[in-house]
């Protein structure tokens, strides 16, 4: 009986009476899915690869985690020391110092974010683009700034600055601490807050300028490749003491994230309202092969075919026009995204988006996704002509005249 309802549902779909009108109709309905199921598969891999693109430069810039607390003295920054050694997946550490501080060129005053680290850190444990590489390591004088920035103060590597801390604590003639730094490098995140507010200066230089003697504000660490965050984290917590936290640089971008994600969610609902009109394409046809079909119908249940048998065979006919269509959507769509991730056929302009192609991601999660509210959507816009059909009385039926 299976076989006999599949068989009857092709046979009906593709009978040749009237058969131009209907096949058609099947036709645009089973391209409205593909159409659907391909543009939300497309539009998730470049959200997705968008944010995967936004958290390399983040973490990169900031470090995979952070322990910090008001002022870390001596004592903490030991107590970190030997919680960070006896966690083997511990990277790189670089303990900071970071206030605000106004930098100062000729007329031009902006207040930014200072952070001083060991010079040598800056590669081991931040990571980002460098417009103008380091001739030579940071120096005690030298400052790092990004490419916002340095437009703002129209400044090259090479020219003097002068840094003002004005919360660091005033000297005997009441002037806040003060220091003159050249520019050794500029770098590029593509991330505003960071390429305008944030610059980097030797801990050397931060000591002095920010009255901090031997304490620290925290330390940024990085994690091996492949080591389990949340396994490490609570084990470096329980060797520190209670008072230091450990953040990641997800949790200082909370927000940012949470709209991004209901950016992606808000996209993917309308874009799936091209899989919803489709959907009517498909009960239209249904309807349309069952007013062609009313006499068929009708002989089939004087032959002793029960309701649900008839039912099955539209529905099967439905869930036919919507599987094929989108089972070509997804095919068409995972190759492009498969092709756009290895060969980078979109481009972007890089002086603007940073990444000269387009970037896509694509999980498994979201074509599972996909596939499961298609194949509801489907499903859904086949039940009502397979009720419409199987309650037909088979003896108006076979009186039909069309």
């Amino acid at each position: 009986m299976k076989n006999l309802t599949l068989g009857l549902g092709l046979r009906f779909l593709f009978s040749r009476k009237r058969v131009g009108f209907v096949s058609w109709s099947a036709v645009m309905a089973m391209l409205g899915v593909a159409v659907g199921c391909f543009a939300v598969l497309t539009a998730i891999a470049v959200l997705n690869g968008f944010t995967t693109e936004l958290e390399d430069r983040i973490s990169g810039f900031e470090s995979d985690f952070r322990i910090a607390d008001v002022s870390l003295n001596i004592q903490h920054q030991d107590e970190i020391r030997s919680a960070l050694a006896s966690t083997p997946e511990v990277e790189n550490v670089a303990f900071y110092l970071e206030r605000k501080g106004i930098v100062i060129r000729d007329e031009n005053r902006q207040l930014v974010s200072l952070k001083a680290v060991e010079p040598e850190k800056l590669g081991s444990v931040y990571h980002f683009i460098m417009e103008s590489e380091l001739e030579r390591p940071l120096e005690k004088s030298g400052i790092m700034m990004g490419t916002e920035l340095a437009s703002r103060l129209q400044v090259k590597p090479g020219d003097k600055l002068r840094l003002v801390s004005p919360t660091s604590g005033q000297l005997a003639l009441g002037f806040p601490t003060w220091g003159d730094v050249e520019v050794q490098g500029i770098f590029r995140t593509g991330i505003p807050i960071f390429d305008d507010r944030v610059c980097f200066i030797s801990m050397e230089m931060g000591r002095q300028l920010f009255r901090a003697g031997s304490d620290v504000d925290g330390a940024d660490f990085q994690l091996q490749d492949g080591a389990i965050a949340n396994e490490a984290v609570e084990k470096l917590s329980a060797a520190l003491p209670e008072e230091l936290t450990i953040t990641s640089w997800r949790d200082h971008h909370g927000i940012l994230f949470s709209a991004m994600e209901l950016e992606k969610l808000v996209g993917t609902i309308v874009l799936s309202l091209i899989i919803i009109v489709a959907s009517f394409g498909i009960a239209s046809t249904l309807i349309m092969l069952i007013m062609e079909k009313v006499r068929e119908i009708g002989i089939l249940r004087a032959m002793g075919a029960t309701r649900r048998k008839i039912g099955r065979i539209f529905a099967f006919q439905g869930i036919l026009i919507g599987g094929v269509g989108a089972a070509a959507g997804l095919i068409f769509g995972v190759t492009f995204v498969l092709a756009q991730m290895k060969w980078g056929f979109l481009k972007l302009p890089e002086t603007i988006y940073l990444v000269p192609a387009v970037p896509m991601t694509l999980s498994v999660g979201d074509v599972v996704v996909l596939i499961s509210v298609a194949g509801a959507v489907i499903s859904l816009a086949s039940v009502y002509p397979a009720r419409v059909a199987s309650r037909l009385n088979p003896t108006k039926a076979i009186q039909f005249d069309k």
